[in-house]
């Protein structure tokens, strides 16, 4: 009885109302919060974070608006308020799709994988063409290395909205980690027709289309990538490379210049800035990369040192046609872009190349032909989740940084009747391969790291 009088009196002071229920957003709130969604859906992810922002300042606390903020800020790269933003977010009480997939979103951030999907999947039962929860269901079974289904959820959420260029991105990487790399440049392609601004998806097409031997698009495409993103070390490590494949090599001498500026102690890069300069005549600075890359390499030390000593005991002129060109890298700090457990913009441990034996080839420098290098079996994961003991032992290889290069397939002798060899178009403008073709992006020659 006297906490109804005090509740009546309370409600009959001026500017004072008794609470009834939860305080819900206002309309500008939830306009507020679509806008940054739709933003989010076309990967425009600095615009979405500024209106997830505006809409938690008009509605502070806001669980639903934080867990896809979590989301955001995660594929940006901000792990840390990502994770901020998730244990708020963790604690909803979802009562419809949206902040299913909401929650979903903050435990997946939290890699509560389990809880994850068992929201996306209610949010499915509520909403069946909830874009967003096939979405989420596609992330969950990225990370946990499951590609095929991956790929089914991801396919289902661009069928319901063909605009999804964050779906299409991330459908993208796990293409690119099934090897099936025109697939991958075909999303990609997608993801620029719907948002051109998107940097990121000009880098990941670029590495696509260096795999299948489409140098001069790839270059186009880091080009471009790097006038935005000059500091990204991994994309000038690549664009080096596709430089010496096409014969630019001082253009490769240049990018690895500013790679060593960037990360002094990276030995592939004065690996293979030794052999861009031999290539251009330099044999003095050539030694000089491969002695400072003998002091960073150590686990190369037999291979170097051979080098080192066929160039000392060798006229002062280039390799020579035939000489390696140096392997890609995986890039260790790209946005996360739900592709892996913990998002590329994290620095992991250590990681290296699997067994790929022939960088500094010997026959290169006019030694014996080394052996051909083995293979690592199964698919090649980002995430370290779906990698074991074992791939975590065999990938234990090359370098300084992790992932310093990614796997590449032994040279195959032709069988029966070989195909005409498709080789990139020269400078002059030769013929070129057939673009979309599955290949390791690298000539039998200049299989190198």
């Amino acid at each position: 009885m006297k906490a109804c009088l005090l509740a009546g009196l309370l409600a009959a002071l001026p500017g004072r109302a008794v609470a009834k229920g939860p305080v819900q957003p206002g309309r500008e709130a939830q306009k507020t919060l679509e806008a940054a969604l739709a933003l989010y859906a076309k990967a425009d992810f600095d615009a979405s974070l500024a209106r997830f922002n505006e809409a938690l300042a008009l509605f502070d606390g806001w669980k639903t608006a934080l867990g896809y903020r979590a989301m955001c800020r995660w594929n940006m790269g901000d792990r840390s308020g990502a994770d901020q933003d998730a244990l708020i977010a963790a604690a909803l009480k979802p009562n419809n799709a949206a902040s299913f997939t909401s929650r979903g979103l903050a435990r997946f951030v939290l890699k509560d994988y389990p809880a994850a999907e068992a929201d996306f999947t209610q949010a499915l039962r509520l909403d069946p063409d909830a874009a967003e929860a096939h979405f989420g269901l596609g992330s969950v079974a990225s990370a946990k290395g499951d590609l095929g289904r991956a790929l089914q959820s991801l396919g289902q959420a661009v069928r319901i909205d063909n605009d999804f260029a964050a779906a299409f991105l991330v459908r993208g990487t796990v293409q690119e980690r099934r090897k099936d790399f025109a697939a991958a440049i075909r999303d990609f392609d997608r993801v620029l027709e719907i948002s051109p601004r998107f940097a990121w998806a000009r880098f990941y097409r670029g590495k696509c289309r260096r795999e299948v031997k489409d140098y001069r698009e790839a270059l186009a495409d880091f080009d471009e990538f790097i006038s935005e993103h000059p500091d990204f070390v991994e994309a000038v490590y690549l664009r080096s490379n596709v430089r010496f494949l096409v014969g630019d090599y001082a253009g490769a001498e240049s990018d690895l210049d500013t790679v060593i500026t960037l990360d002094p102690k990276r030995g592939l890069a004065y690996s293979n800035r030794g052999q861009a300069r031999a290539q251009l005549g330099d044999r003095a600075g050539a030694l000089a990369d491969l002695k400072r890359a003998l002091e960073l390499l150590p686990d190369k030390s037999a291979k170097i040192q051979a080098a080192i000593d066929r160039l000392e005991g060798a006229a002062p002129t280039g390799l020579g046609e035939g000489a390696a060109a140096p392997a890609p890298a995986t890039g260790p700090s790209e946005p996360a872009f739900v592709t892996s457990e913990e998002g590329r913009a994290r620095r992991r441990p250590a990681r290296k190349a699997a067994a790929v034996e022939d960088d500094l080839r010997p026959e290169a420098l006019g030694g014996a032909p080394a052996p051909a290098p083995q293979r690592s079996s199964g698919l090649e994961r980002w995430d370290e989740a779906s990698a074991g003991p074992a791939a975590a032992a065999e990938t234990d290889m090359l370098g300084s940084g992790p992932d310093e290069a990614r796997p590449e397939p032994a040279a195959r002798k032709p069988k029966a009747k070989p195909a005409k060899a498709q080789r990139q178009a020269a400078p002059d403008g030769g013929p070129g391969p057939r673009p979309g073709a599955r290949t390791s992006g690298q000539d039998d020659s200049l299989l190198i790291e």
